[in-house]
């Protein structure tokens, strides 16, 4: 793959890791199925830019497998993820689906993603939390 699709393939996974938060905080509430959440998300602005795969595999994934997720994140944690704010659960519960279902996305890539997105949208020091978990979690799940 040559530099510019990099970069290209780069920027698509963010606009759909953006999108994925977006409708993983909104799915925190209204509980949707993944197809109701793409179906809403074709109409955002940042939806052209994006990896429609990607946000489908990652959106679904964590609405499949959100429980599992959570006992990850439980497990990295000295707080209960009924305690993290949704954003940032919601940007934790992605970024564990990666690190675990996706080996060829570097950890460092995920944790750079999620802790921007926290930064974005988050609470003022939510990303220091998202930061400590996910590091946690990249050195047990990579290496195990």
């Amino acid at each position: 793959m040559n530099q510019t699709s990099e970069r290209s393939l780069h920027h698509a996974r963010q606009c759909a890791r953006r999108l994925g938060l977006q409708a993983l905080y909104q799915w925190h509430f209204n509980q949707n199925s993944v197809n109701e959440l793409v179906e809403q998300y074709r109409t955002d602005e940042y939806w052209q830019k994006s990896d429609h795969d990607y946000f489908s595999t990652v959106v679904g994934g964590v609405l499949t497998e959100h429980t599992q997720l959570d006992e990850h994140i439980n497990s990295a944690s000295e707080y209960n993820v009924e305690q993290i704010d949704p954003i940032e659960l919601a940007s934790l519960r992605m970024a564990t689906y990666e690190l675990v279902h996706l080996p060829e996305v570097p950890s460092k890539v995920i944790i750079a993603e999620a802790i921007r997105l926290c930064k974005k949208f988050g609470s003022n020091e939510g990303f220091k939390l998202v930061n400590v978990i996910l590091d946690n979690l990249a050195s047990r799940i990579r290496t195990a």
